[in-house]
């Protein structure tokens, strides 16, 4: 299949219209690739610059980005990071989200190439991946429109895709990828437009905890999520609780065949009944409206464990979590509910294995004497 290769811009320098068929141009990329190391650098910058193409191209770049991307995938092996630093950077810089579906499977592809080819470029390309979690500061309100769902789920679809070929491909790419995913997690301390992030990464997050390498990732991925639960419940102080009636919770458990009722108002520790958080009491609190987020993300991801059968399993991790930091965070108001809701959604199995948890700390003389009264508490909620 021939194409032609259009006049680039000239910021990209000349190039020449030939037409050329996809091995003949997988050898032009070859050769501008060896030619560096002769100190011919010309088409090596030309084709740096083409892979600064993004935005809304014209039907020519479009081609141009599309092609090259496919070249390098069959040149991999020619990359040589010593020589093509700024290439590599170009590349592992690049942004889905600004990108059509076509030059989308492109980068995936090249992705994919560079990491099977060589060890020391497999945390790059992760991490690429992984940074391809969240658009752009500026798109992230379009993630409640059509056309943002719909970009969402083209751009996260091919990553998802692109972890799991690479995990295929490389057998240790799990346990590299975890440590990526969890250092580049939001936390409270970012700014704010980092922050909002926080809902669609965890998002990933809990979609590698149910996938293929869930099995390798699962305890980490969901005592992380746990403990960012915990640190935006911190964040919120009863201060910021405003007219609130304190006759109902602020949590209202939300079961599909199970008709809520309320629960009284003294609740042990401050703690509040089970549910998610009132946006109404709350409206306007950033931190509030991400944890309420958050809180509601987990408990569908749970129901979906239910679904699957896998339920019980996460379940232990959860409680593991619990018994090393919620239970012992006393002003924790929320992030418990996590917990609440999966003995819900599982009373046989999950809630009673965990009053049983709760009964063996409390009679056991291993924890902290403010620990074990609250397992008591717990149990009575």
């Amino acid at each position: 299949m021939g194409r032609e290769l259009p006049k680039d811009s000239a910021e990209s320098h000349e190039m020449e219209d030939v037409n050329i068929s996809d091995l003949e141009l997988v050898y032009h990329v070859r050769e501008a690739l060896t030619s560096v190391q002769s100190g011919d650098n010309d088409n090596y910058n030309q084709l740096v610059a083409v892979m600064h193409l993004s935005g809304c191209l014209d039907p020519d770049n479009r081609a141009l980005l599309k092609t090259s991307l496919k070249a390098l995938s069959g040149a991999v092996s020619y990359i040589d990071i010593s020589h093509h630093e700024s290439l590599l950077v170009s590349i592992f810089g690049m942004s889905m989200w600004n990108s059509d579906p076509d030059i989308m499977d492109a980068m995936k592809g090249l992705i994919i190439s560079l990491a099977a080819s060589d060890g020391k470029y497999v945390d790059s390309c992760l991490t690429m991946l992984v940074s391809n979690f969240t658009p752009p500061s500026y798109f992230l309100d379009k993630l409640k429109e059509p056309h943002g769902i719909e970009r969402k789920h083209q751009v996260l679809s091919r990553v998802h895709a692109a972890l799991k070929s690479i995990s295929d491909l490389v057998p240790l790419a799990p346990m590299r990828l975890l440590p990526i995913v969890l250092q580049r997690m939001p936390t409270v301390h970012n700014k704010h437009e980092r922050l909002k992030m926080i809902v669609v990464y965890t998002e990933n997050m809990l979609k590698l905890e149910s996938s293929a390498m869930g099995e390798l990732v699962r305890s980490s991925m969901l005592m992380a999520v746990v403990d960012r639960l915990i640190d935006l419940d911190m964040e919120i102080g009863w201060d910021d609780i405003l007219h609130h009636d304190f006759s109902k919770g602020m949590f209202e458990m939300e079961l599909e065949d199970v008709e809520e009722a309320a629960d009284d108002a003294e609740q042990v520790g401050d703690e509040l009944p089970s549910g998610f958080l009132s946006r109404k009491s709350l409206s306007g609190n950033l931190i509030a409206e991400l944890l309420d987020s958050l809180m509601v993300l987990t408990f569908e991801h749970l129901e979906s464990c239910e679904g699957t059968g896998c339920l019980i399993e996460v379940f232990e991790i959860l409680l593991q979590s619990f018994q090393i930091t919620v239970l012992n965070t006393y002003k924790s108001k929320f992030a418990q509910f996590v917990v609440f809701y999966a003995c819900a959604l599982d009373p046989e199995n999950c809630g009673l294995r965990f009053a049983t948890m709760l009964a063996d700390v409390f009679v056991s003389g291993l924890y902290p004497p403010l620990t074990r009264p609250l397992c008591m508490c717990y149990a009575f909620v």
